[in-house]
């Protein structure tokens, strides 16, 4: 079984613990909080504002709260994250204007405030309650982003953050729900400026898409291979399960948003998209992963057609004649043919699978969609996919009731791949159901089935495959 995820987790953590730099290693609350009658203040505030933010009492802890956040800064590291769900809470529960300006200035000076103090912070720390900078920084974005009252610099302001943030950490740190609200930032920016936004959106769409591509397929690494022949056996199992899953609720409702707001924006068009790279592609010329990052770009919105795709191709590939098969083949074929990552090769070969599929080219589909599952065989749209390829061979409705069981073969076999997707990639478990439900309404009908004489569950072979017979 794979462990690498396990184990890079661990490494982050411990370089995250061994850059802590402050100067309160090995204190006490005590220590950091004075003696005296301060002292004792801070504890009893901090006891009362515990106390009511357990009972969701926001405006009781923020009193006693805000007393503490003054006082001592140093106390615990959990008087930031248990303030910033205060002020949260706060700004969402007043319609006061005055009072949400003055919760939200609070809210923000939180993140300064520990951004200052972060090295004593993590000095007295626990792993858990460790953090670094840049996680503070799109902790803060998220919530610039979410609360601060309308402005005209807004947008950019929170973009800005966002980014510095992100950079800081790495991208592959960050929270699902804090890409999430990213990618709806820049999309907000970017339809608020196309003109000078539309390259940052692009580049957010790919950058959140590859991120939430690679963890989600991490995620199936917690799959529990070994046999499972003890009760310790069947725990650790159900314990990675529910730590995939975990991965999969947060980052698979972030890739649906960064799909969503990418494909119904009309920041692929190819005119545009000439426009932006043409001058960054002469510019850059010597550099192979740029043209092929921007050659990439134009391949997935089949923007192959255009001088400037027919130039960067040719540079790439001085020796490749350009074929006229449609779509952008040539690139993702050359690309396919080096690619050594089984994950990237996989995706290359479901777009060559995809752009046949787009050209009723049924067979090579399939083919290209084994060729992903040889390459990934987790890659469960691949089987989704293929799929929509067996029913599109399907013959045409009938009211013969023999022709009508042979039609919904196709179906069942579909099904089947469908229900195999889910399977091996829980990910795609939304796209496959969509598909099933789909194909349902084409089923053998129960009553005919009765008349009949056959039963659900039978074995049935079409397209050279064995299925088993359902009925709707």
């Amino acid at each position: 079984m794979k462990r690498n995820l396990l184990a890079l987790i661990m490494m982050v953590a411990f370089s995250i613990m061994s850059q802590a730099q402050g100067n309160y290693a090995g204190t006490s609350i005590y220590d950091r909080i004075g003696h005296g009658q301060d002292s004792i203040d801070v504890l009893n505030a901090m006891t009362l504002y515990r106390e009511a933010f357990k009972d969701q009492r926001w405006d009781e802890a923020y009193q006693n709260w805000k007393f503490v956040f003054d006082k001592a800064p140093l106390a615990q590291s959990r008087i930031y994250t248990d303030g910033a769900s205060i002020m949260q809470q706060l700004i969402a529960g007043t319609d006061d204007q005055a009072k949400k300006g003055e919760y939200f200035q609070t809210l923000m000076k939180i993140y300064d405030q520990r951004l200052t103090n972060l090295d004593d912070l993590n000095s007295f720390a626990t792993a858990k309650t460790t953090t670094t900078r840049g996680n503070i920084i799109t902790r803060k974005a998220n919530d610039y982003f979410t609360f601060a009252p309308e402005a005209p610099n807004k947008l950019d302001t929170s973009y800005n953050m966002f980014k510095e943030g992100i950079n800081d950490m790495g991208v592959n740190e960050v929270q699902g729900g804090i890409l999430y609200n990213f990618i709806i930032c820049s999309h907000a920016r970017y339809n608020a400026n196309k003109t000078n936004n539309r390259e940052d959106f692009i580049n957010d769409y790919f950058t959140i898409k590859d991120v939430c591509e690679n963890l989600l397929e991490q995620a199936k690494e917690y799959s529990f291979t070994d046999s499972i022949a003890t009760v310790e056996d069947s725990i650790r199992a159900a314990e990675l399960e529910a730590k995939g899953a975990k991965i999969v609720a947060q980052y698979q409702p972030t890739f649906n948003k960064c799909q969503e707001l990418f494909f119904n924006s009309d920041a692929a068009n190819c005119a545009d998209l000439d426009k932006i790279y043409a001058e960054k592609v002469e510019q850059n010329k010597e550099d192979k992963a740029y043209l092929k990052q921007v050659l990439n770009v134009l391949s997935n919105f089949e923007c192959d057609s255009s001088a400037l795709y027919t130039k960067i191709f040719e540079v790439l590939y001085p020796k490749k004649e350009k074929k006229v098969s449609g779509g952008s083949l040539d690139f993702y074929l050359e690309e396919y043919a080096e690619e050594t990552s089984g994950s990237r090769k996989a995706k290359l070969a479901a777009s060559i699978a995809q752009i046949y599929y787009k050209q009723g080219r049924l067979g090579d589909c399939q083919k290209w969609c084994r060729n992903a599952l040889a390459a990934q065989p987790t890659y469960g749209n691949a089987y989704l996919m293929i799929a929509n390829c067996i029913v599109r061979q399907a013959p045409k409705a009938s009211q013969n009731v023999n022709q009508m069981l042979n039609r919904s073969l196709y179906f069942c076999l579909a099904i089947d791949k469908c229900n195999r997707a889910k399977a091996v990639d829980p990910a795609c478990a939304s796209q496959a159901n969509r598909q099933i439900a789909s194909y349902n309404g084409n089923l053998f009908p129960k009553s005919e089935a009765f008349m009949m004489g056959i039963k659900a569950g039978e074995k049935r072979t079409i397209l050279g495959e064995t299925t088993t017979l359902k009925f709707h």
